[in-house]
């Protein structure tokens, strides 16, 4: 049988030109710009954006028929790896939930964007396209948005509680400028116009923040980017992988009483997190009615007659759990909130993989990674359509396909043999990795 050889230190793909590879490469970068930029911009805010509503199948039907036009070029391990396997599971969990949902017809609908979505974002990784512009692609978008929240920082008023930007609520400032600091610190480590460009976005980061007035953002943000990379040096020394070390830190927490209040209490001098516990009550007896299978895939909040509607005092205006974790198992139940756990775990598993290969991708990779996972603690941000959810699945998605296609002597993906023949003549396919 042919093998292939893979090397990580060339950038350019032999296959790149097969049909809608540009388009497929600069998509990521397109969805987030999208999301960061152009639709909280939108005018018409509570009116239904046209725009908006049909953007997602369009792009997702223009995907999938590249995707089935260049059927021969998937990389079917891709598809097998235990983080897209996870996440697919998770997805038809979620599917079933709608026949139990409070709200059927909102679980349905929201349902359908989110796998739009996934579409759109995870399933081109497994076609040969290029990613050399991905990461600088992704560092620009959020240059442009730190530059415009900067002028409306200037030039409009702050929200008691922190100003929001060109956004509804001060803590979606805080998010793109923490996600922003993080993505453009990796940039800091290449010359030139990057890294020119990457010091100017950090200074409007941390000036963001501060007008924001988010400080676990601003403080997750920071020990993301320094855990990771020593996390990576223990799994450099002792063989093991970031799953195991997150694991061993959330499992040491189990004998810690109420850890997150009393760190927020040294930190902060505030155990109820601004309020968060009191949400937390509510939403831990709201769980108990249905632990097992949850109320069904976002059919919860915002939808008519809301059992949300019960709670009490200012929990009642509350638009999210305020933790990404206790929302997964209010809508998903333990089942759901299971199996997501294997996606995360089985993502951060595989960074080790990318370590060997690429410490400092491991490293970008491993503090966006563990940045979603902390904000999460605080924060609603998984299956949520903002810039933040699509970034973290273009994490998974491309450390999953970096992992494969520098791993050496691997198998000819199906088809691929094909591709690579002149004549009756078997030509040895040779794949390069994108830097």
């Amino acid at each position: 049988m042919s093998k292939v050889v893979y090397r990580a230190e060339k950038s350019k793909l032999p296959s790149m030109g097969f049909p809608g590879a540009t388009f497929l490469a600069i998509l990521p970068v397109l969805v987030i710009f999208y999301l960061a930029v152009a639709l909280p911009l939108w005018p018409g805010e509570g009116k239904v954006r046209l725009v908006n509503v049909l953007i997602w199948p369009v792009v997702a039907l223009v995907t999938l028929i590249f995707v089935f036009k260049n059927w021969a070029l998937i990389d079917r391990r891709f598809f097998r790896s235990l983080p897209i396997k996870s996440l697919f599971a998770y997805l038809i969990f979620a599917t079933a939930s709608v026949t139990w949902a409070y709200s059927p017809d909102f679980a349905f609908s929201r349902l359908v964007v989110q796998l739009l979505v996934v579409i759109i974002i995870v399933v081109p990784f497994a076609l040969p396209i290029s990613v050399k512009s991905t990461i600088p692609g992704i560092h620009f978008c959020y240059a442009v948005a730190f530059f415009i929240s900067a002028l409306y920082v200037l030039n409009t008023p702050p929200s008691p509680v922190g100003h929001p930007g060109y956004f509804t609520h001060k803590q979606d400032l805080g998010l793109l400028a923490a996600v922003g600091i993080t993505v453009a610190s990796h940039e800091l480590l290449f010359s030139g116009w990057r890294r020119v460009v990457a010091l100017c976005t950090i200074s409007l980061g941390f000036w963001l923040i501060f007008e924001s007035e988010s400080k676990s953002a601003l403080a997750f943000a920071l020990v993301a980017l320094v855990c990771s990379w020593l996390i990576l040096q223990v799994c450099k020394w002792t063989r093991l992988t970031p799953a195991i070390i997150v694991a061993a830190i959330v499992f040491a927490s189990m004998f810690v009483a109420n850890p997150i209040e009393r760190l927020g209490y040294r930190l902060y001098g505030d155990a109820t997190l601004t309020g968060r516990t009191g949400i937390w009550t509510f939403i831990d007896y709201q769980i108990s009615h249905r632990p097992w299978f949850g109320w069904g895939f976002h059919s919860y909040y915002f939808v008519p007659n809301s059992p949300h509607n019960e709670a009490p005092g200012y929990v009642k205006d509350m638009p999210s759990s305020h933790s990404g974790f206790l929302e997964l198992k209010l809508e998903t139940g333990r089942f759901g909130y299971w199996i997501f756990l294997v996606f995360i775990y089985s993502s951060l598993h595989l960074l080790e993989r990318v370590r060997r290969i690429d410490p400092v991708r491991a490293w970008y990779f491993l503090s966006i990674e563990l940045f979603a996972v902390l904000i999460n603690l605080l924060d609603s941000n998984w299956l949520v359509l903002t810039h933040f959810w699509p970034l973290y699945l273009i994490v998974v998605a491309e450390s999953v396909r970096f992992s494969l296609v520098n791993t050496e002597r691997s198998p000819v993906p199906a088809g691929a043999v094909q591709a690579t023949r002149l004549g009756p003549r078997r030509v040895i396919g040779r794949q390069i990795a994108p830097q």
